[in-house]
């Protein structure tokens, strides 16, 4: 059983990770519903520096985006010698730091209203995290196919970029 496929195992945990950082979300709007209701102190940041912190906010939820995609262009580079075993490290790899940086705005989103108070400071930052994670939840498919081991020069196309395998 030496010889046994990573690939579905490292998939699975893949899958596994996706899936509990999505219900990480609906946790994070649990507690933003939650807070005021039971009473919980909220800090309020000063009006002044609050709108500079949402620019800066949405501006890094959107640049998270094309963080993901240069991540994924420098991890997913196929070389002739990359056996199977290391093809199936590099996607497990890209996957998970894509998927922990598509995270990323959603809890920027839940700073927000921890220092606002206002729930609208949030949902909009989690929306764009959940598209993120949609656009780089793990696909089995294109995960076969960059697994291939490949002969010639280097492939720097892989099936995270932008999850469709472009």
């Amino acid at each position: 059983m030496a010889n046994a496929d990573p690939l579905p195992g490292v998939f699975r945990v893949q899958q596994v990770v996706a899936s509990s950082l999505a219900a990480s979300l609906l946790v994070y709007a649990v507690l933003v519903e939650a807070w005021p209701r039971l009473g919980l102190p909220r800090p309020s940041w000063p009006e002044s520096s609050l709108a500079t912190v949402r620019f800066i906010f949405v501006f890094v939820a959107f640049a998270v985006y094309f963080l993901i995609r240069w991540v994924q262009q420098r991890l997913l580079v196929k070389r002739p010698e990359d056996s199977r075993e290391v093809l199936v490290a590099k996607l497990g790899q890209a996957s998970l730091l894509s998927l922990a940086l598509a995270e990323l705005p959603a809890l920027l989103g839940f700073l927000l209203f921890l220092g606002s108070g206002n729930s609208r400071d949030f949902y909009p930052l989690m929306v764009i995290s959940l598209i993120l994670l949609y656009v780089t939840f793990p696909r089995y498919n294109l995960w076969l196919i960059f697994a291939q081991p490949r002969s010639g020069g280097a492939d720097r196309t892989g099936p995270e970029a932008g999850g469709r395998g472009e």
